[in-house]
This record gives structure tokens, sequence and C-alpha cells, in this order.
């Protein structure tokens, strides 16, 4: 099946096939920018080396400035083609008939050196009988090349029709000649294979990155979608505010809020609902209103709400402040031990807001206890059944020791301070 992949291509729209083509055209101009300047470079050193020997070897002049001339043709060539791609990348709004022609020109520069390896094979059979060049060239042509199979089997048909037409007249020994026929049948293969890997997982990658573009496209349309049903929500809660549903402290839900929000979820939910409630107390709140005053207080009721509602907010659960230094949270089908992390990396959050309190009995900081009680809930008595249990496992915590979380019904479980 990999096989037969190779042989098919990538399948797509034919608009996606038309932009995978302009990005392999984009990538080919880098590459072949890169490639011209290595050729104009390898080029002129074996112009040096060839002129260095001929100079030194009168007796083959001929025969060296038969390379010499396609050293040169190559030079020439490799130097008008930059030239051109310098002059089409400054190019910002070029027609699709400047494209087409420009493409075409490349693929030309591509077959050229193609060509230009073949000739130098056949010219060095009389020297050294070997295929390097035109291995050489056809291996740059099929790894550097992004190309697609119709594209690259033209590419390859002028380079080894010279050859291999042009092999028995230069090439005099006919073991020599079977063996290179052979040899480069089975090379072009793996060639024309490698090719075809690379392509294709390169078009791969390129439709890849299109569908994570398309999906992200989605995603920004509901994230925009998202955002009007907040603003929808926003102004709910506006009128909410004026229906006496926020704590003015905390611009919290109060408790009259959250007899609200759990009418409003058992309303609108058929059957039972996974509920889990946490009691939230701050430990020895009466010791630091005597001794700091109800001001700094208030400010420690306000700094606990807002560390509460950034910890519960992106779980989708519901905060309110139940009366005094005591809150109420709320979240939905999760299992006890999810509750009871979530429950504790709130403690370890107000404990890290660093307020100093000198007259706690438990440390030198703000501290909380919490209580929880998880259960189906489907009528309002099972509300009060659960707030119930929640705060007798508040009044646990408070009584095994404060800064701590309990959960209703379970053996005692300290937590690291």
């Amino acid at each position: 099946m990999k096989l037969l992949h190779v042989l098919v291509g990538p399948s797509a729209s034919p608009e996606k096939l038309q932009l995978l083509e302009k990005d392999v055209f984009n990538v080919n101009l880098q590459r072949c920018k890169l490639f011209a300047k290595i050729v104009i470079l390898f080029e002129a050193i074996m112009i040096c080396i060839n002129l260095t020997t001929s100079f030194a070897n009168y007796q083959r002049l001929i025969f060296s400035n038969t390379y010499l001339i396609l050293y040169l043709l190559l030079l020439i060539m490799s130097v008008i083609m930059l030239g051109y791609m310098h002059w089409f990348e400054r190019i910002k709004d070029y027609t699709e008939r400047q494209y087409k022609w420009f493409r075409l020109g490349l693929l030309c520069f591509v077959c050229f050196f193609g060509v230009w390896g073949s000739v130098i094979t056949l010219l060095d059979q009389k020297g050294y009988g070997h295929v390097m060049a035109f291995s050489v060239n056809i291996v740059c042509v099929s790894i550097l090349f992004l190309a697609s199979n119709c594209t690259i089997i033209k590419l390859y048909i002028p380079p080894i029709a010279v050859l291999f037409i042009g092999l028995p007249f230069f090439q005099s020994s006919m073991d020599t000649l079977i063996g290179h026929y052979i040899n480069l049948s089975v090379f072009l293969f793996f060639c024309w294979l490698g090719s075809r890997m690379l392509y294709n997982s390169y078009a791969a990658n390129f439709f890849n990155e299109m569908l994570l573009k398309e999906s992200n496209h989605h995603l920004a349309l509901k994230i925009e979608e998202n955002m009007a049903i907040n603003e929808e929500l926003k102004k709910v809660n506006e009128k909410l505010q004026y229906l006496s549903f926020i704590d003015e402290l905390t611009k919290i839900p109060n408790r009259r809020g959250f007899q609200h929000f759990i009418q409003e979820q058992l309303d609108n939910n058929q059957g039972k609902r996974n509920v889990s409630l946490m009691m939230l107390d701050i430990d020895a709140f009466k010791q630091f209103n005597d001794h700091y005053g109800h001001l700094e207080g208030d400010k420690v009721i306000q700094s606990a709400a807002s560390t509460i509602q950034q910890l519960i907010a992106p779980r989708d659960g519901f905060l309110s402040r139940f009366g005094g230094e005591e809150f109420v949270m709320i979240v939905f089908d999760w299992n006890e031990d999810q509750v009871y992390h979530l429950a504790d990396e709130i403690r370890k959050a107000v404990y890290s807001m660093g307020i100093v309190h000198e007259y706690s009995p438990v440390t030198n900081r703000v501290t909380v206890s919490i209580g929880i009680e998880t259960g189906d809930v489907e009528h309002p008595l099972d509300i009060e059944r659960l707030l119930k249990n929640a705060d007798f496992a508040l009044y646990q915590a408070k009584n095994n020791g404060r800064n701590r979380v309990e959960v209703f019904g379970t053996a005692e479980r300290l937590l690291g301070r």
C-alpha cells in the first residue's frame, strides 16, 4: 500500500493542489538559488584545474578544452539563472503568465543541468569509463528539486535519452556498456522512488498544515461566538446585580445568588446531577477582626474571594459568599479525588497570599478550612442535605487543627503545610 501511495501521489481538491504547486515553486526557487551559487563556485574551481592541466599537458589540450567549454557553459547558465531568479523575486505582483514562464525557465535550468551531466558522462567514457557525473546530477535533481511525478519524469527523460542513446558511440566495451545500462536502470529507479517519497512527504505536511490552519480558523470563529455568548452572560449578570444576587463586598454571588443558581440548575436538568459542595471558612477570623480591625478583615474576605474565583471559574464552578467569612463552592460531575485536590489547591492558594495573622492559633498567616460533600442532586432537599454534610465536614476540619480539607464521611486526611 505504501508503494501504491508513492505511485499515486497526494490526492486533494484542485484548489489545494494549486496552492501546493505554488508553495513547491517557492521552495524550489530558494533551493535553486543556493544550488546555482554552489555550481558557480564548483565550476570556477574546475575551470581553474582544467586550465592548469591544459598548460601542463599540451598533448591533451583539445581534450581538456572540451571539458573547459562544458564547464564554462554550465557556469554561464548558472550565473544567468541566478540573476533571473533574483529579478523574479523583485517582482511583487507577478501575473499568472509571468509565473508560468518563470516556472518553465526553472525547469529548463534543471533539465539542462541533467543533460550537462549526461554529456560529461559520455566524454568520461573515453578516459575514465564511469558514470559519476550523470549519477551525481540525477541525485541532485531528485533530492533538491521537489516535483510531481509527471514533472520529475519529464526532467528525467532528456538526460536519460542523451546518455542511453549516446553510450554505444562512446563506450566500445560491450560488457561495460551492458553493465552501465543495468546499473543505471536500477539507480534511476531508486532515484525516482526517493524523489516520490520526498515530494509526497512534503505534500502531506503541507496539507496537514493547511488543515491545521483551517481548524484554527474555525476555532477563532468559535472563540468569537463564545465571546458573544459571554457578552450575553455579562448582561445577565448585570441584571442579577440589580436583583441583589451579587455580594457588595466581594462582587461574587451572595446566598440569594447561590439559591437562584441552584434553582436554575435543577430546572434546566432532567434527572439527577452529580454535585460537589465545598464549604470554606477563614480560620480565626474573629481574632483577625479584633486585632486588625474590620476594614482589614473586609480586605481579607475580598482577597480570599478573588483568589478562589480565579481557581474555580476555569473549572466551570460556582462561588458564592454564604455569610461573614464563609464561602460555598460548587462543581458538577467531578469525582471525589478531583474535588479534594481542587479544595486543597484553594487552601494552599489562600495560604500563599501571605496575609499576616499573628493571632491565629494555626500559623502566622491567614488560612482556611474546607469541608466537602459530594452526591446526586435532583430536588432542593438534596442540596440542603449536601450543605449540611459539607458544613459538618468543615466543623471536623476546624476541630482537627484548621488549615485543612475534610471530606464528609471519610477518615482523617492530613495535609502538608
